[in-house]
């Protein structure tokens, strides 16, 4: 393999397709925004077509599980596998678990390729369907194929796949464990990160988007929460400094009768003032009393 296709495959694709996942999902989060009850009625048929039964969710199940196992702990499937009745049990295990994956994908597509289109059942989705249940298609059969072609997978993977993930969860992938591996293994990584970019199109993706939605409902309301008193206070302390009381209080009320009012404290006009020596003095009849 040449080195621009050896970087891009082992270097690049998995950040590639991590970053397509992300962006996918948060574009179609932005373009169900307003159509979140449109999203909850189309859970009840994608769950029929992707998820099923309980025996589909175990099988789904188990083969995530055996996956994160073999990634999370390589050293106690080491430890587990050196001795042959326990490594051929947990091979034998691993191979009966991607046997009822390939069935749950056999499944999905009859259901796919039968039921008709319905009212928001669009070409853009069956075609994003197709898509995603094609390349997990192609992962499972290479898983399944490279399980029984390269037998004791569960031992070398723990030296080669695991180390491979961790460099790249640290930024700095080495491509040198999984370069050399058979075709078929390549074949099934290439695959499960293909599968990951293209999973936001599918409508399996409807049941993450709704719990997105509800956690982003539920944050908005306890932030509500939290800001409320402080935005009370903010304002009660800081609306006095911004629009001080006593420049826009009116100096002079307006009477009850509309009419206008002296304003208090103002000494009386000369003709207001009483004549005479006495501040008492009234006139009665013309003449100072």
């Amino acid at each position: 393999m040449n080195e621009p296709a050896h970087n891009f495959l082992y270097r690049i694709w998995p950040y590639l397709a991590l970053t397509l996942a992300v962006a996918g999902f948060v574009v179609r989060m932005l373009l169900t925004s307003d159509r979140l009850p449109a999203v909850r009625r189309a859970l009840p048929r994608a769950q029929r077509l992707w998820v099923g039964g309980w025996p589909w969710r175990l099988g789904w199940a188990l083969l995530v599980a055996a996956h994160l196992a073999g990634l999370l702990f390589p050293q106690a499937i080491l430890a587990w596998t050196r001795t042959p009745g326990r490594l051929f049990a947990l091979e034998a295990l691993g191979f009966v678990v991607g046997l009822a994956a390939l069935a749950a994908c056999i499944r999905v597509a009859w259901l796919h390729m039968r039921v008709q289109p319905r009212g928001g059942w669009s070409l853009v989705s069956d075609f994003a369907d197709s898509v995603f249940l094609s390349l997990m298609f192609i992962g499972v059969g290479s898983g399944l194929l490279a399980a029984g072609l390269h037998r004791w997978g569960s031992a070398w993977g723990s030296v080669t796949m695991a180390p491979y993930a961790a460099s790249l969860l640290h930024g700095r992938p080495v491509p040198a464990f999984v370069e050399h591996l058979p075709f078929l293994v390549r074949l099934h990584l290439f695959t499960a990160f293909a599968a990951l970019a293209a999973f936001p199109a599918s409508r399996l993706a409807v049941f993450p988007l709704v719990w997105a939605h509800r956690a982003i409902a539920l944050a908005g309301r306890a932030l509500a929460a939290v800001a409320r008193p402080g935005a009370a206070w903010l304002r009660s302390k800081t609306a006095a400094w911004l629009w001080p009381e006593r420049e826009v209080r009116w100096l002079v009320k307006a009477r009850a009768d509309g009419g206008p009012r002296k304003p208090p404290g103002k000494p009386p006009g000369w003709w207001q003032r009483p004549q005479g020596n006495g501040a008492g003095t009234l006139k009665h009849g013309g003449k100072t009393v």
